[in-house]
């Protein structure tokens, strides 16, 4: 009988553990859903502009929380480790993209935000690495 309750009580845990709410799940592209986009206009590619691609990556030190990315101090969609979303921007002029935590009431660190300023100059792709290691949060271009 022990055993038996003793397994149930295990089977119910890791299904708990294993259930994502609807608005936390990935596509199965990788994209972030439309739900987490927050400005989804940006998000629209149209000709002569500048398209930032956003990635954040998968490990050990990025944790499953979600992180904010924000575009000129401008919450911009919620971003997932694992995940990408592309942007388009007018070119000729700076932006300066965060990311930080997104705190919840069971959140208890106070990881500082990482910034990063793009001066997209020229139409084209620029690429933006979203990781993590020791030290926090980091934002890197890629050209």
């Amino acid at each position: 009988m022990k055993t038996a309750i003793t397994a149930c009580l295990l089977a119910l845990t890791l299904a708990a553990c294993s259930t994502t709410p609807p608005n936390q799940q990935t596509t199965p592209t990788g994209q972030v859903p439309l739900a987490r986009i927050y400005i989804k206009s940006m998000t629209t590619q149209m000709p002569d502009l500048a398209e930032v691609q956003f990635s954040r990556q998968s490990g050990f030190f990025v944790g499953n929380s979600p992180e904010v990315l924000a575009i000129n101090d401008v919450v911009l969609a919620e971003i997932w480790q694992g995940e990408r979303l592309s942007i388009w921007l007018k070119p000729g002029t700076s932006y300066t993209f965060s990311v930080k935590p997104m705190h919840s009431l069971n959140s208890n660190y106070a990881t500082p935000p990482a910034s990063l300023t793009l001066d997209l100059k020229t139409p084209g792709v620029y690429k933006v690495r979203i990781a993590s290691d020791m030290k926090g949060l980091t934002m890197q271009s890629e050209k």
